[in-house]
């Protein structure tokens, strides 16, 4: 009997060692599953934030930021635990979700960046249009270097230009922020 286990033994030794990496390619492919749709915001972002709250931070790629992000983006969720990379997003950064039941943009802006432990801290000031961000995740806008006059952190929600700052910005179940470098 045990001359028979041996061999036997040793050949699914050696198909689990051939398997192995596509094995790992299919629990990879159902471990991380990304909403596909190029018409809503939640598009790229982990499937279980659908109809919740996020807030996505994309780096410069030639920042210190943007190298430690430089495999795509990386999901974050609300108790601070990487889901993965999407690496089919373009660009580099990260998004933190899974949120709910936040109204005021600048509330859940804190808390949810928080939830990345200290990556994407943000600096900000109260002037007299209200709270401006100038650093994410030790970015300050002003340090952005380039052939332009100067960059700021753009803030988007759901997919565009915001037309309120983040402190009177309304939140409702299932909105998407982004921040992004842009320049003039």
């Amino acid at each position: 009997m045990s001359d028979i286990l041996k061999p036997a033994s040793v050949v699914a030794l050696l198909t689990l060692v051939i398997l192995a990496p596509s094995i790992q390619d299919m629990l990879t492919n159902e471990a991380y599953k990304y909403v596909d749709d190029n018409e809503s915001a939640h598009d790229g972002l982990p499937v279980e934030w659908e109809n919740k709250q996020v807030i996505c931070v994309f780096f410069p790629a030639d920042s210190p930021q943007g190298e430690e992000f430089s495999n795509g983006i990386t999901m974050i969720d609300a108790e601070g635990v990487e889901l993965g990379v999407n690496q089919d997003l373009n660009g580099t950064g990260a998004c933190v979700g899974g949120f709910e039941g936040y109204s005021n943009g600048l509330d859940f802006m804190m808390d949810s960046t928080r939830s990345a432990r200290g990556t994407l801290s943000v600096g900000y000031d109260v002037g007299q249009w209200g709270h401006y961000v100038h650093t994410i995740g030790g970015l300050n806008a002003d340090a952005v270097k380039g052939d332009f006059d100067g960059a700021y952190w753009n803030l988007e929600h759901n997919g565009g230009v915001s037309m309120v700052g983040i402190g009177d910005l309304v939140m409702s179940e299932g909105d998407v922020i982004s921040w992004s470098i842009e320049t003039w």
